[in-house]
């Protein structure tokens, strides 16, 4: 008898202290930044800035998930977003389909900073460097 109640209460302990691995929280689309446009105010692409080619550009981060990217002229391409913890940081996962600039939006993004107006965003691919601000209109 000792040894079953030995046995229950390792396997019991056992249980309590395993934890999953992967640190990848996936939490899905954050209020803070759902239901509103935004604009870029800073794209910086690898050696250069690149600002300007989002110029007349603006964003929507929808509650369901989705992400519009609205071109000057009216156009719009669709695609989806994500806020996640992943490699001990915060992240924004953007999957867009379309030509420049919009492509250079599919990220996985660390969140540099998030607040209701302004969230910076970069790369955190060392040999290339992207970083890009964004600021609620």
């Amino acid at each position: 008898m000792k040894k079953i109640l030995f046995s229950a209460i390792l396997f019991t302990l056992a249980l309590v202290s395993c934890k999953n691995s992967s640190d990848d929280n996936s939490t899905g689309p954050d209020p803070q930044l759902s239901g509103s446009k935004w604009i870029v105010t800073y794209f910086w692409d690898k050696d250069k800035a690149e600002t300007s080619n989002f110029s007349g550009y603006s964003f929507e981060f929808k509650s369901d998930g989705t992400f519009i990217s609205n071109a000057p002229g009216g156009s719009s391409v669709t695609g989806t977003w994500k806020t996640h913890f992943d490699d001990s940081k915060d992240k924004l996962l953007i999957v867009v389909a379309g030509v420049k600039p919009i492509d250079d939006l599919n990220q996985d993004w660390v969140i540099l900073e998030k607040t209701d107006t302004v969230m910076k965003l970069k790369d955190d691919n060392t040999s290339h460097l992207e970083e890009i601000h964004f600021k609620k209109i």
